[in-house]
C-alpha cells in the first residue's frame, strides 16, 4: 500500500466545508470503509471531468478502455468489491483475473457489448492464466473470455 503523505505521486489538497456536510462525509466514509482520500480523489475526478471543456460544451468523455481505466476511476466503488489488488490493477501492473473482471462488470452495470471492448483492449497485449500470463499470439483470447462469463 502507498503512502501518501511520502509519496510524490500525491499531493495535499485542503478546503472549508459547512460542518454538517463533513460529518456526513466523514460518516459515510466510515460507514462504508473508503478512506476520505480515496473518495475526495472519485470525487476531484468526476468534478474534473465535467468542467475541463473551456469552451462550455458539454465535455466528450474519454472512452475508459481497460480494466485500469475503470478502476481507476472508480477505487471508491472497488475497494467494496472484494476485488484484490486494486492499485495494481488501476496502475495497469496486474490483469485482473476472469473472475474479477466478472466483478468489476457487474459492480459497474457494464453492457455486455462494452464489456467485450474492455476485455479485448485489457488482454490485448497479454492475458491471463493460472501461471501470470503469456503474449496474446499463444492463445484464444476467446476460450479466456469465456471463463469470465463473456462470449466474444
Amino acid at each position: 500500500m502507498t503512502d501518501r503523505r511520502r509519496s510524490d505521486d500525491y499531493k495535499q489538497i485542503s478546503g472549508y466545508v459547512p460542518v454538517d456536510l463533513a460529518r456526513e462525509f466523514k460518516s459515510i466514509c466510515a460507514r462504508e470503509g473508503v478512506s476520505q482520500s480515496d473518495a475526495i480523489e472519485e470525487m476531484l475526478r468526476e468534478w474534473i471531468t465535467k468542467r475541463t471543456d473551456a469552451n462550455g460544451a458539454k465535455p466528450e468523455q474519454v472512452p475508459l478502455k481497460t480494466i485500469a481505466d475503470l478502476v481507476r476511476a472508480n477505487m471508491t466503488k472497488m475497494k467494496r468489491s472484494g476485488v484484490k489488488n486494486l492499485q495494481a490493477l488501476a496502475k495497469g501492473e496486474v490483469l485482473p483475473t476472469p473472475g474479477d473482471f466478472a466483478v468489476i462488470m457487474s459492480i459497474l452495470a457494464t453492457p455486455e457489448e462494452e464489456q467485450k471492448l474492455i476485455w479485448h483492449e485489457t488482454f490485448k497485449h497479454s492475458f491471463y492464466n493460472d501461471s501470470g500470463g503469456v503474449k496474446e499470439d499463444e492463445c484464444e483470447c476467446s476460450e479466456h473470455s469465456e471463463s469470465a462469463g463473456l462470449e466474444l
